[in-house]
């Protein structure tokens, strides 16, 4: 069969046609291999807070409630296996902790499962202590080890560890190092680990908040962002302490400088458990480097899971964490992304240097001072976002506050009443058809006022409203969600706002 050929203009078009038709794909194929993987948009934010959609439409009634159901009951401590002289059987029988190191110096076996921390905890000293004692470089411990537990005699006989380098002889010394303003407890002021790169590029502004923070002039959540609220919270407190923030050129102020930094760090404890729902194992990791979608989201929560459970605990470690040195969970995640999950007792956090809210000993009481006629306080709420306080005429508090429900707002001169510590909610549903028994929100920092709510009444009356000056479980959100109660504040804000109004203290709005 005799073979066709084009033409030569035919054969010349045939040609650069399928060039450019591979060229075309070619390039379609780099692309798509170039393009990230798909953007997986966020549902739009509610419009009520998660699991009270029905709930906002019911009248709610704070009670106080019993202190045995405040905090998650933990598991016991288990006694780690000790071998005693008369015998190589275990021991398991479960002792008291001691409340400090043996009076003579001890031995002790690993066994399996021990750590430090556990060691240390059941023989009363730290884990620095035993380090120290057994020349260990590090935290390692393998089962069958013998460990030296020191006594009182040799924790005091011990030298302090030595410096990495010798301290040079004396010169003539440069200005001495400025005392720190506030030394808190478990807050380690001078950071020793290099700050992630998400954190010290907000450092400025973290010290600012921070520092804003720790005089009751509160931004909000701590973010590294400023705003609206940032600029009102540092406007006030530039108007209340005139020249105290000015500095030179470039440098922070000297009330900046003693704080020791914009970041402090947070070890996790086995006692913070308690306030923190107990964490399902988290699934095998994957072993190949592939592109996976990303993990389903958790489902919405509903009323029955704000019902069930007879205390509202922390969903994650990271909201506790989050709540406790008042910065945003997001921001939180952000400067600790090293931290993988599961996250276990002995994480090591950065967190904004702030006063830490303890929700173990935020309610001890009294939790209202006396009223002092010499010193008298009054409160603004000023147009239903911030919360003055005033001493003696004196500013001393300005937080953020937002309404619970559309409309609510008041007018003319309050007055501040007592406050229920740890409050559940209650409320018989819908007064078409009340239920029995009525429904109950139980108490914790994730009941929709948080764990602190604050009476209120109008003008003289003394019968209090049925909407008070709160907290929350929402504090990212509480300006942008409905929920029921009245008034919210963060939880770290209203349990300060609270040791500053005595009963009677006369609330204006403006």
């Amino acid at each position: 069969m005799a073979t066709k050929y084009l033409p030569f203009g035919a054969s010349r078009a045939y040609w650069l046609a399928a060039f450019s038709l591979s060229f075309l794909l070619t390039g379609w194929i780099a692309v798509a291999e170039s393009l990230p993987p798909a953007i997986h948009v966020k549902p739009p934010l509610p419009r009520v807070e998660p699991g009270l959609e029905k709930a906002v439409q019911w009248r709610w009634l704070p009670e106080a409630s019993d202190l045995a159901v405040w905090g998650v009951a933990l598991p016991p401590v288990s006694t780690p296996q000790t071998f005693s002289a008369e015998s190589s059987t275990p021991s398991t029988q479960k002792k008291p902790l001691p409340q400090g190191p043996p009076q003579e110096t001890q031995e002790y076996v690993v066994a399996k499962g021990d750590s430090l921390y556990v060691i240390a905890r059941q023989n009363g000293v730290t884990i620095d202590q035993i380090k120290a004692f057994n020349q260990m470089k590090r935290d390692v411990i393998v089962v069958g080890q013998t460990l030296r537990i020191p006594s009182l005699t040799d924790i005091q006989a011990m030298a302090p560890p030595p410096a990495p380098e010798p301290k040079p002889k004396a010169r003539a010394p440069k200005s001495p190092p400025k005392p720190v303003a506030e030394k808190e407890p478990e807050v380690k002021l001078l950071i020793k680990r290099p700050l992630p790169s998400p954190a010290s590029s907000v450092a400025r502004i973290v010290l600012m908040q921070a520092y804003l923070d720790r005089q009751t002039f509160s931004a909000g959540p701590i973010d590294g962002t400023d705003g609206p609220l940032y600029d009102a919270a540092l406007r006030s407190y530039e108007t209340a302490h005139p020249a105290e923030l000015n500095s030179e050129m470039g440098q922070p102020a000297a009330v900046l400088r003693e704080m020791g930094g914009a970041y402090a760090e947070y070890q996790l404890k086995e006692e913070d458990l308690r306030w923190i729902i107990p964490q399902a194992p988290a699934p095998p990791a994957h072993t190949r480097k592939s592109r996976q979608a990303p993990p389903p989201p958790e489902p919405a929560l509903t009323f029955e899971d704000l019902t069930a459970p007879p205390f509202l605990a922390y969903r994650s470690v990271w909201e506790f964490v989050a709540e406790r040195y008042h910065c945003s969970e997001s921001f939180l995640r952000r400067i600790n992304s090293g931290l993988k999950s599961p996250i276990q007792v002995g994480a090591l956090f950065f967190v904004p240097n702030v006063v830490p809210f303890e929700i173990e000993n935020a309610l001890t009481e009294p939790l209202q001072p006396t009223a002092d006629p010499a010193a008298p306080v009054t409160a603004t709420i000023i147009s239903n976002s911030r919360l003055e306080i005033r001493r003696s005429g004196k500013l001393i508090a300005n937080l953020p506050v937002s309404v619970a429900r559309p409309g609510l707002r008041g007018r003319g001169i309050w007055k501040i009443l007592d406050a229920i510590a740890r409050p559940r909610l209650v409320s018989s549903g819908d007064p078409a058809a009340p239920m029995t028994p009525p429904l109950v929100l139980p108490p914790g920092p994730n009941n929709p006022v948080g764990p602190l709510w604050i009476n209120l009444a109008k003008g003289s009356e003394t019968t209090p409203l049925p909407y008070g000056l709160h907290g929350t479980s929402i504090p990212g959100y509480m300006t942008r969600q409905e929920s029921v109660g009245g008034f919210r504040m963060t939880n770290w804000d209203i349990a300060r706002a609270v040791r500053l109004l005595p009963v009677g203290t006369p609330l204006t709005w403006e």
